[in-house]
């Protein structure tokens, strides 16, 4: 089987980009690898679970979700396709900093609480209200044996969710979360790193950058217990 050598992957990525860039037409590289081959969890806690994390379910089928999702628009798919071939649990409800209801968005592209900036290339489909809980409230009655990995995808509500994980943090050996770097108004990423590096945690890899218009929208990390 024909195999292309890495350099020259890079030199066809190089000629292609500076095509497109006349166009003003952006296009990135990078080498696909599996960050989570190393990492043994027997508990995954997904905040913001939509339509599934697929690289949760792909690299640990064993362990035991606890699905965290406030939005009812997908509540049949995570019935249906998750909790019926792996061993979860849904709890109904948007992880935060306060027991209260919010106001929660909807669309195609995202889902989230209406603290989050409003983007201009999301359209909106419906608003509802939602409870909102701590995320130690949330699981105080689960029982967490064994390791741990905790991930965050609440489209800028990040900080709020862990401002209420203080207990579950320290249950956590592994932490995967999105930190948007712009159209945010909720936090500095700054915020968040600081936040984690007290609880004794530290970035350990970034997994995925996406891009917008003009910059890096946000990006996926690893975080590893100190």
């Amino acid at each position: 089987m024909f195999k292309i050598s890495y350099i020259t992957k890079r030199k066809l990525f190089s000629f292609f980009r500076n095509i497109f860039k006349k166009i003003n037409f952006h296009i990135y590289y990078y080498k696909e690898q599996n960050y989570f081959k190393n990492i043994e969890a027997d508990n995954i806690i997904d905040v913001g679970v939509a339509h599934g994390t697929d690289f949760l379910l792909k690299n640990f089928p064993k362990a035991k979700f606890f699905l965290i999702e406030p939005n009812p628009f997908f509540f049949n798919f995570i019935e249906k396709n998750i909790i019926e071939k792996y061993n979860g649990k849904l709890f109904k409800v948007a992880a935060g900093n306060e027991t209260c209801k919010k106001k929660f968005w909807h669309s195609d592209e995202a889902s989230y609480i209406s603290t989050f900036i409003q983007r201009d290339d999301y359209k909106l489909k419906k608003q509802i209200d939602v409870n909102v809980a701590k995320l130690d409230d949330i699981l105080k009655d689960e029982k967490l044996n064994g390791k741990s990995l905790l991930k965050i995808d609440t489209e800028g509500y990040e900080l709020e969710v862990l401002k209420g994980a203080e207990e579950t943090l320290s249950k956590v050996n592994y932490l995967v979360i999105e930190i948007r770097l712009e159209n945010i108004q909720t936090y500095n990423p700054s915020e968040i790193i600081s936040f984690l590096f007290n609880k004794k945690f530290i970035l350990h890899k970034i997994i995925k950058v996406n891009f917008y218009k003009n910059g890096i929208s946000y990006i996926d990390a690893i975080f590893l217990k100190k």
